[in-house]
């Protein structure tokens, strides 16, 4: 008998319910889903930071401008770059669920039950995307919380448009991930992947450092990265209002800060801004989300001819 449409449902919702609620058993594992993204912002501030202002004051040394506001503008780059990168490591953490079902024969068992395969993979992807964006908000309203203390330079449209830019960039990660932990068997496995994913993911998004001092051959790897373009939008949305603010007293700076901090980025020999950048990420996010989609829907599809084969069999 077919599963109706509220039936199935109902059967995403429980299986979301379920995760949801194992995620936030485990306390210890959503301290530490918090604190990653966290420790990165501290370290910044503690020395990162100093590093990256020496670098621009040495730049306007000669220029009388309000040293605040040039730190505001580097200060928002590194929070684009720790919203950026949360959304990566946090989607990492939350997928360790479904590997843990998948090592202790969990999905197995739920697999024997007369439910659609598929169902079983919506609830996963659902709530992974629930798990990181409650983090990922939480992440993003202490940046907020830093910029209002040191210096704030966003509109309210920019604020609301980093939440809506936050949702899209967990939706793509959390798709990504989905499908790099389909070869993950074991929970050893996952813990290392994400200890080299979280290790790289930051520099190869410009997070850490501008992507602009990379190599040409590294800046062109970079553009195959989604989250690449997220980190740019990011950081237009976040430095902008310093960056007129700058180029107000020194209108010629503007054109070098953005090439330098990567708000603009080489595409191919093709300088890129904004508005490219979140067009390339929305066709980059909606051809993964369609890949994962086309993926799990062969995979039923294998199934499907497998159970058949196998009564055929026992009918013969």
């Amino acid at each position: 008998m077919k599963n109706t449409f509220k039936e199935d449902n109902i059967i995403i919702w429980s299986l979301v319910e379920r995760n949801v609620k194992i995620f936030l058993k485990d306390k210890m594992g959503v301290f530490f889903s918090l604190l990653a993204p966290l420790i990165v912002l501290g370290l910044y501030v503690l020395f990162l930071g100093d590093v990256q202002m020496q670098s621009i004051e040495s730049a306007f040394k000669d220029i009388p401008i309000d040293n605040k506001l040039l730190k505001n503008f580097v200060d928002n780059w590194m929070l684009a770059g720790v919203i950026s990168v949360a959304c990566v490591t946090v989607s990492f953490s939350a997928q360790e669920i479904v590997v843990k079902d998948r090592e202790k024969g969990v999905l197995a068992d739920m697999l024997c039950a007369p439910v659609k395969r598929y169902l079983l993979s919506i609830g996963y992807y659902i709530s992974n995307v629930i798990i990181t964006l409650t983090i990922c908000t939480i992440v993003l309203a202490i940046a907020f919380v830093y910029m209002a203390i040191s210096g704030w330079t966003m509109s309210a449209g920019e604020v609301f448009m980093s939440f809506g830019l936050l949702v899209m960039s967990v939706f793509s990660s959390s798709a990504i991930i989905s499908l790099i932990c389909k070869i993950v068997k074991t929970s050893a496995q996952h813990s290392a992947i994400v200890g080299i994913i979280s290790a790289a993911i930051g520099f190869f998004m410009g997070a850490y450092m501008p992507i602009s001092i990379f190599p040409k051959a590294i800046q062109y790897v970079t553009l195959f990265i989604p989250a690449t373009y997220s980190a740019g939008l990011f950081r237009e949305l976040f430095m902008r209002g310093a960056l007129e603010k700058i180029e107000e007293v020194i209108p010629q700076a503007g054109a070098k800060l953005e090439e330098s901090f990567s708000m603009q980025l080489d595409f191919f020999g093709k300088t890129i801004a904004a508005k490219e950048m979140a067009w390339i990420f929305f066709v980059y996010s909606a051809l993964i989300i369609v890949i994962w989609m086309a993926i799990e829907i062969a995979t039923l599809a294998k199934h499907k001819s497998a159970d058949r084969k196998t009564t055929d069999d026992k009918t013969n």
